[in-house]
């Protein structure tokens, strides 16, 4: 089950744009982004393991990403890469092996925050930070 909520978080996380974003602006995502927040997400909860979580969007449109939980007491990793697309209402798209594309909304509160809401989930937000 954590390998599940893991995956998906790494899908929530490969996706970020502003309401006004166009394909033109997809620069403000690129980067590397850290894990601040996390509501209303069944079955996780963030902690000092939790919050190395990362994930990187890379100007070749795709992505990498390394997320930490602690199992047994002891904090542990798990990397992914793939690709990611923007499309029009702050919509992003990216691919994870196993999982294949999710899809969500992106609402950037600065030029260093963004909160994303999974379309399957919509009453859940994981907030990132550079």
């Amino acid at each position: 089950m954590k390998k599940i909520f893991i995956l998906l978080v790494a899908v929530s996380l490969f996706m970020a744009c502003s309401d006004d974003d166009s394909a033109t602006d997809d620069g403000a995502i690129l980067g590397t982004w850290f894990m601040v927040e996390a509501n209303n997400v069944p079955g996780y909860s963030l902690d000092d393991c939790s919050r190395q979580s990362y994930i990187t969007f890379n100007m070749d449109k795709s992505a990498n990403s390394e997320f930490y939980s602690t199992v047994d007491g002891n904090c542990v990793s798990d990397s992914s890469s793939g690709t990611w697309s923007s499309s029009s209402n702050s919509q992003y798209t990216f691919e994870i092996p196993q999982l294949g594309e999710v899809t969500g909304t992106v609402s950037f509160s600065s030029d260093s925050r963004f909160t994303f809401r999974p379309n399957s989930l919509p009453t859940s937000s994981i907030t990132f930070e550079k």
